[in-house]
C-alpha cells in the first residue's frame, strides 16, 4: 500500500503587546484503503498578561476621572472654610434619618464668650435632644472666641468681623451636602452666642424661622430688612455676668457701655421684640407658673410671631445643668441643679414654627 505521509509544523512565535505564543500542526495522511483524506489538528496556548492586553495602550492612555471638589476643607472633626481670609469652622452632629429619610430641621447653636464648639456642645445638650428629633445641629467656631453680635464684646466685636456671612455661607453649604429642610432653619446659643443668635433673627429673618436662646439680648437697633419670626430668650435671675435686670454690667466688664437704644435686661428684651413682631397689647397676654421657671410672652403678633421670656428661678448664667469649663482660662461655671433641661424648653418652642 503505497501511503504519503506529510507533517508540517508551523511555530509561530508573537512577542510585543500581546505577548502570547502559539504552534499550528498540520497532518495530511493520504491512504487509498481509508476513508478520511486527512486529520486536522489544531492546538492554540495563550497567556495574557492583563485582561484587556489589546488594548492596553490605549488604557494607559484613558484619564482617571477627577474627583468632586469639595466647597470645604476637613480638619479632623471639623469642616472648614476660608472668609475674609481667615479659616472659619464647624462641626456637625447628623442622625441617621438625615441621610436616607425625609428632610430634616437644621440648628445652629453657638457658644459663649470665651468658651469654643467642643466646649458648648458638651453641656448644650442639643445632640440627644435633637437626635430624638432628627434634626441635623452644627456647632460653629468663633474666632478669638467671641461673637460680633452687637455693641458688646471681644476681639470679634472690635475688629468687626462678619460673622453673620459666615454662618450663612456655613448654613448654604450644610443644606447642599445633608438632607435639610430649608423652612425649619432655627438657632440657639448661650451668652455671647444668645446674642450672636438673636443677631441672626434681626439680620437674616429670611433665612431662621425662628430663634430660641440663653442668657443674653439683642444687642443692636432693629434691621431695617427684618420680618417678623418667632423668638425666646431663658435667663436666670441669679445671673451675676449679664444680670436679669440690665446687662450694662456684662458690657462694663469689657469696657464697654451700651447705648439708650440698645441697652436691655431680660423683660426689657422681650417687649424690644414684642414692638419688633407687631403683637397687640401693652401686656402680656401669656403668663405661665412652675415650680423652677414662668413664662410670660405675646402671642397676637404679626406671622404669628409670637415673644417668650423664660424667667429661670434658681439659674445663674449657666442655663445648662452640665458644669461649663473653658480650657483656655480654667473658667468654671456651675451648672443648674434644678431638674429641667432649657435646652429642650427652647426646642419645644421653636420647633413649632416654619417659614
Amino acid at each position: 500500500m503505497k501511503k504519503i505521509s506529510l507533517i508540517l509544523i508551523t511555530f509561530l512565535l508573537i512577542t510585543g503587546v500581546s505577548g502570547s505564543y502559539g504552534y499550528f500542526v498540520y497532518i495530511y495522511d493520504n491512504d487509498n484503503s481509508s476513508s478520511e483524506d486527512a486529520i486536522v489538528s489544531d492546538e492554540i496556548v495563550e497567556e495574557e498578561q492583563s485582561d484587556n492586553s489589546q488594548n492596553q495602550t490605549v488604557s494607559n492612555e484613558t484619564e482617571e476621572p477627577e474627583e468632586e471638589e469639595l466647597p470645604f476643607d476637613v480638619v479632623g472633626i471639623f469642616k472648614c472654610i476660608e472668609i475674609d481670609s481667615e479659616q472659619r469652622c464647624w462641626q456637625t452632629h447628623e442622625p441617621s434619618q438625615s441621610i436616607s429619610g425625609s428632610s430634616v430641621p437644621l440648628v445652629v447653636d453657638l457658644h459663649g464668650y470665651g468658651f469654643n464648639s467642643t466646649e458648648h456642645r458638651r453641656i448644650s445638650d442639643f445632640d440627644e435632644i435633637t437626635s430624638d428629633e432628627n434634626a441635623v445641629v452644627i456647632y460653629p467656631d468663633a474666632l478669638d472666641f467671641s461673637w460680633n453680635s452687637g455693641w458688646c464684646c471681644g476681639a470679634s466685636k472690635d475688629q468687626e468681623r462678619d460673622d453673620i456671612g459666615f454662618i450663612l455661607e456655613m448654613i448654604d453649604i450644610v443644606i447642599d451636602f445633608h438632607n435639610i429642610d430649608d423652612s425649619r432653619i432655627y438657632a440657639t446659643g448661650w451668652s455671647n452666642g444668645c446674642a450672636m443668635a438673636q443677631a441672626l433673627a434681626n439680620k437674616a429673618s429670611d433665612v431662621f424661622a425662628s430663634v430660641g436662646c440663653m442668657s443674653w439680648y439683642l444687642l443692636q437697633e432693629e434691621d431695617n430688612s427684618y420680618s417678623p419670626i418667632p423668638i425666646i430668650e431663658l435667663h436666670g435671675i441669679l445671673d451675676l455676668v449679664i444680670p436679669y435686670a440690665s446687662d450694662a454690667n456684662g458690657g462694663l466688664a469689657h469696657g464697654q457701655v451700651p447705648t439708650s437704644e440698645t441697652a436691655s435686661g431680660a423683660i426689657q428684651n422681650m417687649y424690644n421684640w414684642k414692638e419688633m413682631n407687631g403683637c397687640n397689647g401693652n401686656f402680656p397676654d401669656v403668663n405661665e407658673q412652675n415650680t423652677f421657671y414662668s413664662i410670660q410672652g405675646f402671642n397676637d403678633c404679626e406671622n404669628n410671631a409670637q415673644v417668650r421670656l423664660v424667667t429661670l428661678h434658681a439659674h445663674g448664667h449657666n442655663p445648662y445643668s452640665e458644669d461649663a469649663r473653658q480650657e483656655s482660662t480654667g473658667t468654671f461655671l456651675p451648672g443648674s441643679q434644678v431638674p429641667i433641661s432649657t435646652s429642650q424648653i427652647a426646642w419645644d418652642f421653636i420647633s413649632q414654627h416654619t417659614k
